[in-house]
């Protein structure tokens, strides 16, 4: 099993929001050909993404950050108990 996947995304529409930032609302088809939303702040978009296109997500485990926060929780927690 891979450490990454990939994922096509279609880029449905950029919401301009009251204080001046802007979220990206993307569709994804799942197994069963049923769409579901999902968003992001569009300044995560490659400079240039236009609505109605079609991106890439690329979705990979971090075990070193997950590792370095598991080990500062369980710091915190001996501390607590102390």
């Amino acid at each position: 099993m891979s450490n990454e996947k990939e994922i096509s995304v279609y880029l449905d529409r950029i919401e301009e929001q009251e204080d001046d930032s802007a979220l990206a609302v993307f569709m994804i088809e799942d197994d069963e050909d049923e769409f579901r939303e999902f968003v992001l702040p569009a300044d995560f978009l490659p400079e240039g993404t236009d609505e109605g296109e079609y991106l890439t997500l690329k979705i990979s485990r971090d075990k070193d950050k997950t590792k370095a926060a598991l080990d500062e929780a369980r710091e915190l927690l001996k501390k607590s108990e102390e």
